[in-house]
């Protein structure tokens, strides 16, 4: 809301029980293309989705600026996301559509003004190919990968609900293991429900790379998406600094924390879950 842009804008972070884990796009898949969440219904198509996801991924700066953008200006909402806190000013929406036709003057007219409509047009194209793959590379690693838990909205915070767990696509909860880990190197540890916002981000959260200051740079912060959760309102270029606090404080009430030793383990890992997810025999 206006409220919560204005604390950020000024480097104050909402309240915890303010936030909501699905008012997020990026928590949304390309469903029914492709399969990434357990709820979704299982097609027959998404057997195949290991293999021709990541042709699909090079669409999605693409899907951006084409469908997205024009869609939320249009209508106030992205997908079920209400923005009228920023769409609900016509300033804002005539801004918008003074931005996108500079921009796609300079991004594709000028070039194929130029250069000729089919160089001009074949540059456009490859640049967004190659930013939206490596873009969505960095972000579904960081989501649907194996190991991850998923997250479903409910009411209540009881820690002996089953419902109000984040659970992985096997049925597993891995913060009862960590709990349980936790509590034998130290007598007695703060009951923290499994629906906790802070412990739902590091459940459904995975890092990557963590504390390579490299890769922290070249993906924006994506490398330590547990801290980008969690501090939203942080530079990314601190991410290497507070990551291995978090880790630590993580393992100190019991609260998983999923990391992988680079990019390309945690692609074949997400591949693997690509390739399960489709396969499993679910109606719906």
């Amino acid at each position: 809301d206006v409220d919560e842009e204005r604390r950020k804008e000024n480097g104050i972070d909402c309240l915890l029980e303010q936030k909501d884990q699905e008012a997020d796009p990026d928590v949304f898949s390309s469903f029914p293309a492709m399969r990434m969440h357990p709820v979704h219904k299982a097609e027959w198509y998404h057997r195949y989705q290991h293999v021709y996801g990541p042709f699909l991924f090079a669409f999605m700066t693409l899907a951006k600026v084409l469908q997205q953008d024009i869609e939320v200006a249009l209508t106030g909402r992205l997908y079920h996301i209400d923005a009228s806190c920023r769409y609900g000013s016509s300033l804002n929406v005539f801004r918008f559509w003074i931005m996108k036709l500079i921009t796609m003057g300079y991004m594709v007219g000028l070039p194929c003004y130029f250069h000729g409509v089919a160089v001009g047009s074949t540059l456009f194209l490859v640049g967004h190919f190659t930013c939206g793959e490596v873009l969505a590379t960095m972000f579904i690693v960081n989501h649907v990968i194996e190991g991850i838990s998923f997250a479903e909205k409910c009411e209540g915070n009881s820690l002996g609900e089953k419902k109000n767990r984040p659970t992985t696509v096997m049925g597993t909860t891995p913060m009862e293991s960590t709990r349980r880990e936790a509590a034998t190197k130290k007598k007695q540890i703060p009951e923290i429900p499994f629906n906790d916002w802070a412990a739902v981000q590091c459940q459904t959260s995975v890092n990557w790379s963590p504390g390579s200051w490299f890769w922290n740079h070249f993906s924006g912060g994506l490398s330590h998406q547990i801290e980008h959760h969690l501090f939203p309102s942080i530079c990314h270029t601190n991410y290497v600094f507070i990551q291995d606090v978090v880790e630590q404080t993580c393992l100190e009430y019991g609260v998983p924390y999923q990391s992988e030793p680079s990019l390309f383990s945690a692609y074949i890992k997400m591949l693997k879950h690509l390739k399960f997810l489709g396969s499993e025999k679910k109606e719906g």
